[in-house]
């Protein structure tokens, strides 16, 4: 009789030689089940998508041999071929070679099998810079369905070359949008938090008095994100939308799964205290005691951030006269914009014309006027002793009311109307919010204040209206609760204004992050762009956008030669076509890395690896020659 300490023993022991026997196996010639495949899956290298099962597979031309290859045991296929196969070449020459359509010394066609199991379909997957021509894709193709078991499998289109591949191509085939479109889960913000769960409907996101403790769950866009432990949202996020932005800024977990609001296991968690992770592939809710909550949310003592503002400097500033050490007198927008002017000189984008800022001075001397200065302090010092949330909400009110309604001062209008006229011909401009509390390391600002449309002789859209509108949203309570949450001394901000012409008619609009948010240390810019003035960072509910990576600028010349556009979604608003053309994309990309840079070495002199430096930019299309313009730069803080 077998005892049952024994039988454990005996289980452990089966266990263990199992282990051992798998992580032994090099590669498989044939998958029978999902059972193969599981001995040999790892994650994929690239976190594009959620919830992934990936496994290599070499497919040997001279030897017509086909090799599943044990995933956790090679990373690379380079790694598989030089240590079994036993192939002389160093890794430049292998990629040359291989990465090819046709090369003298090419021997492999290389890949990827990406189980998603959000639609259970097997795809495979060419690396974004492998040239593989139409023959070799569908005697891979062929060879891999031959010797698996999948039954819905079909080739990835995960480029703009292979999408222009597919008519020709006579082999199932899916789209990035497909796949985009049928995720159910998405990591926004690696993080983990400890809070009480709430399900929460949108439109009562106040008076629901949602706390800074509190992890909520939405099933709705939402334009502001309120202070809070983490978010679970049933609506998937581009990387650059203000949730995500502030997500990563805050460092507070957050992510997208389709089915939360019918997720009985989240639902036996509402109102309870919970440990809330965010991993790549799934999220983690566990129940804790009220004790451990209190002891993991205890306030930390933070200190307090003063910025510098400097309210001397009486006249107003032309672009040309603004750089990065402009911060302090006309705020992070208007100094960076300073930096690009200079940098539009010689290099081939444009930034918006008749451009020129509004110091800090003329702001100060308005909320003097206004009487709401006094009110600013007594709001600050209330705060902080009461946090009283209904009072603050009035204060700021009262505020931004007196801001509005108080006359500007007539030379300031006269001397602003003065400088647009000797600027050229433009009379419909943008006044854009410009702090000392935004677009700087450590705190984005993103979607906090106000930008507003001034038309010279307008009454309507004044340009007295515009500038008093900008100015009082510096105290909107989003604004002021986000710089609450990072301790910066509201005392020390200040409202400068970048002003310049605007865009009415706009082909296309984007924002780029100049570093590979999918895969760490790496190649590539990640670019969201979208048709007209329609929105990337707050686009409406159902609206996607084309999501790129692109390489071309950057220092591998594997990339470059090759002119890599990798998709990850299209915009559902341009029936299915990249917003931007192939040409487009590249140039961008390449203005892009010559900007990053400059202000890698120039401006923020940073410690950072390069490769994991990035910069959030916004640019546009504009006219019918879609000229491309390049309209601000801040720090990308994540």
């Amino acid at each position: 009789m077998i005892t049952s300490q024994l039988k454990n023993h005996l289980v452990v022991l089966f266990i263990l030689t199992s282990t051992f026997v798998l992580s032994q196996t090099k590669f498989k010639r044939v998958l029978t089940s999902e059972t193969d495949f599981n001995a040999l899956k790892t994650s994929p290298n690239t976190n594009k998508y959620g919830n992934i099962d990936a496994l290599k597979v070499v497919f040997d031309i001279k030897e017509q041999q086909l090799y599943f290859i044990n995933s956790k045991n090679y990373k690379y296929h380079y790694h598989f071929c030089k240590g079994y196969l036993e192939i002389p070449e160093t890794l430049r020459e292998f990629n040359n070679s291989n990465y090819k359509a046709q090369h003298k010394n090419k021997r492999f066609l290389l890949g990827n099998i990406n189980h998603y199991l959000a639609n259970n379909t097997y795809n495979l997957e060419l690396s974004p810079i492998d040239d593989m021509q139409i023959a070799d894709i569908k005697t891979f193709y062929e060879a891999i369905k031959k010797a698996t078991y999948f039954k819905t499998f079909n080739f990835f289109l995960n480029t703009a070359r292979l999408e222009q591949l597919e008519a020709v191509l006579d082999i199932p085939t899916i789209s990035a949008s497909n796949l985009y479109g049928d995720q159910t889960y998405q990591a926004v913000s690696t993080q983990k938090s400890y809070g009480c769960l709430k399900f929460v409907a949108v439109d009562s996101l106040k008076q629901n008095n949602i706390s800074k403790h509190d992890i909520i769950v939405i099933n709705q866009p939402i334009l502001e994100l309120p202070i809070t432990a983490g978010v679970i949202t049933t609506i998937l996020q581009t990387p650059l939308s203000h949730i995500s932005v502030l997500g990563k800024n805050r460092q507070i977990p957050i992510a997208a799964y389709t089915k939360a609001m019918q997720s009985d296991i989240l639902k036996s968690f509402n109102n309870q205290y919970v440990s809330f992770e965010v991993a790549l592939d799934t999220f983690y809710i566990k129940p804790i005691s009220k004790e451990l909550f209190e002891r993991k949310t205890k306030k930390q003592k933070k200190s307090t951030l003063f910025l510098e503002k400097n309210t001397a400097i009486k006249t107003l500033i032309n672009a040309d006269n603004l750089n990065q050490n402009s911060i302090n007198t006309v705020g992070g927008k208007a100094a960076n914009f300073g930096v690009l002017y200079d940098l539009a000189k010689k290099e081939a984008f444009k930034i918006p014309e008749s451009a020129f800022a509004i110091p800090f001075y003329y702001y100060e001397a308005h909320l003097k006027t206004s009487g709401a200065d006094s009110l600013v302090k007594q709001m600050i010092y209330d705060y902080k002793i009461n946090q009283d949330a209904n009072k603050l909400t009035e204060q700021l009110k009262t505020i931004q009311k007196l801001i509005k309604k108080t006359p500007l001062d007539p030379e300031l209008i006269s001397n602003v109307e003065a400088k647009i006229k000797s600027l050229g011909d433009e009379t419909r401009l943008r006044f854009r919010s410009s702090t000392n509390a935004e677009d700087i390391v450590g705190f984005s600002g993103a979607g906090l204040y106000d930008s507003k449309t001034g038309i010279v002789g307008s009454k309507k859209k004044s340009i007295e209206k515009a500038i008093r509108k900008v100015w009082s949203s510096l105290w909107y309570e989003r604004a002021f609760l986000e710089r609450d949450y990072f301790n910066i001394d509201q005392n020390s901000i200040a409202m400068g204004i970048l002003v310049h012409r605007s865009f009415p008619n706009e082909k296309a609009n984007g924002v780029a992050i100049t570093k590979n948010l999918y895969r760490k240390n790496y190649l590539g810019t990640v670019i969201n762009v979208q048709v007209g003035e329609a929105s990337v960072v707050q686009p409406e509910d159902g609206v996607t956008c084309d999501q790129i990576i692109c390489y071309s600028g950057s220092s591998s010349k594997l990339y470059n030669e090759k002119r890599i556009v990798e998709i990850i979604s299209h915009s559902n608003l341009n029936n299915g076509k990249l917003v931007m053309t192939e040409a487009e994309i590249i140039t961008l990309s390449e203005q892009l890395e010559k900007i990053k840079k400059h202000y890698y070495y120039n401006v923020y002199k940073s410690k950072q690896k390069y490769l994991e430096f990035g910069l959030d930019i916004e640019f546009k299309l504009d006219g019918a020659d879609r000229e491309l313009y390049i309209k601000q730069v801040r720090y990308f803080n994540d």
